[in-house]
């Protein structure tokens, strides 16, 4: 999931866990733990981008890195609260929390003011718990908190962050070191609004009550209550949508090896679906508000030759392995090949745009005839995000273009 909803998730934990004993703090250290995974994109500054792409989500997103993690996270919490001037360091982590979620909200693509004013008023928010409610709410860190005690909160906020990421699409190594099998539900967009949003507000909600205040924890409750069931009916979402994709299949004759189905970006009503047969990929959208009960599929044939070409190339294992080997691959150029993620969707409704599919790889061949890549992933080009909207709110309302 998005980084916000990472945020907030961790931060209900720790409150969940030990917010009775250490108020506001709990949230903070939940947020804190909740936002630790997902620092391996800072491989992106020293791996190459084929290695950077295969990190994330990788191993700190391992159960083992969630008990190891919680372990030292917990014993160097437990110590730093015996640090007389901890008070400030506690401060600079409230302040990272705030400019994080703030930044994560106006860093995200959607519509500048909007996301600009939301950043901007959580932020002040932010700024507000920190100098009033925070000191406030007996400040001193009760004795009777023990190293097992904040060593369970990091490891409940940690391990909650893969669960979640798991699913989404992306998938998530959540076995290593023992597998690096990509474990991915496919049920829930990594940006859902209706997931985050509520959650959100029931948490923030719980920072303006004191730590023995029962209204706090039935706040904070209701936040995981709520999310969970939400979580629940896009399961039931998918086992409909399933259904209508095995009988659109059905009904255009297509004969096929396997599939997968998957909602698109910010929304759990317009989903989208991909079937392999021996020699061709059957794509398609479907939406609850559609007039009839059956995905419009088109038809990409494989390009078997050119992926035996690249067969055991190092680069070209690795984004087959990503992709789960929902792929497909062209050359438009000579020396320039695209390979296109198929599990992420379609960005344009026609068969024929060129950038019909949202995640696309470019490579290179070498002269050696290995292959390099050149990008880690590319979304809507040209950065046209209206026309990106636009389409999707009028498709999620069963529009047909």
């Amino acid at each position: 999931m998005d980084s916000l909803t990472q945020i907030v998730l961790g931060a209900a934990v720790g409150e969940a866990v030990l917010g009775k004993k250490a108020g506001n703090r709990a949230i903070l250290w939940g947020a804190v733990a909740g936002t630790i995974p997902d620092l391996d994109v800072a491989a992106n500054a020293v791996f190459s981008p084929i290695d950077a792409l295969a990190f994330h989500r990788g191993p700190t997103h391992s159960v083992v890195f969630c008990i190891a993690g919680a372990i030292a996270f917990g014993w160097i919490l437990h110590r730093m609260y015996r640090y007389r001037h901890h008070r400030y360091i506690a401060a600079l982590c409230w302040g990272f929390m705030v400019l994080s979620i703030a930044g994560a909200i106006i860093l995200t693509d959607a519509i500048t003011i909007i996301k600009t004013i939301a950043g901007l008023s959580l932020a002040g928010l932010g700024v507000y718990t920190i100098y009033y409610r925070y000191t406030r709410d007996n400040y001193r860190i009760p004795d009777d908190i023990t190293v097992r005690e904040w060593q369970w909160l990091f490891f409940w906020s940690l391990i909650t962050h893969p669960i979640l990421d798991c699913f989404t699409t992306y998938g998530t190594q959540m076995l290593l070191p023992f597998s690096d099998y990509r474990i991915g539900f496919n049920n829930i967009s990594v940006v859902d609004p209706l997931y985050t949003v509520p959650f959100m507000l029931f948490l923030t909600a719980s920072m303006f009550f004191r730590r023995t205040d029962k209204r706090r924890r039935i706040l904070n409750g209701l936040g995981l209550v709520v999310s969970s069931i939400y979580m629940i009916w896009t399961f039931t979402n998918k086992a409909r949508v399933n259904e209508v994709f095995e009988q659109s299949l059905q009904a255009d004759g297509i004969s096929y090896q396997r599939y997968m189905t998957t909602p698109t970006i910010l929304n759990n009503i317009l989903w989208y679906g991909v079937a392999e047969s021996d020699t061709a990929w059957h794509f398609g959208q479907y939406s609850f508000f559609d007039s009839d009960k059956k995905f419009r599929l088109q038809t990409i044939p494989k390009n078997k030759a050119l992926s035996r070409q690249f067969d055991g190339d190092y680069t070209f294992e690795k984004l087959k392995w990503f992709s789960n080997r929902y792929y497909n691959i062209t050359e438009p150029d000579s020396g320039r090949i695209v390979f296109e993620d198929l599990r992420f969707g379609t960005f344009r409704t026609s068969a024929e745009a060129e950038d019909k599919f949202v995640f696309r790889f470019y490579l290179e061949v070498n002269a050696d005839g290995s292959l390099k890549l050149l990008n880690r992933g590319d979304g809507p080009r040209d950065g046209n995000f209206r026309e990106m909207f636009s389409l999707l709110w009028n498709r999620i309302l069963g529009r047909i273009t």
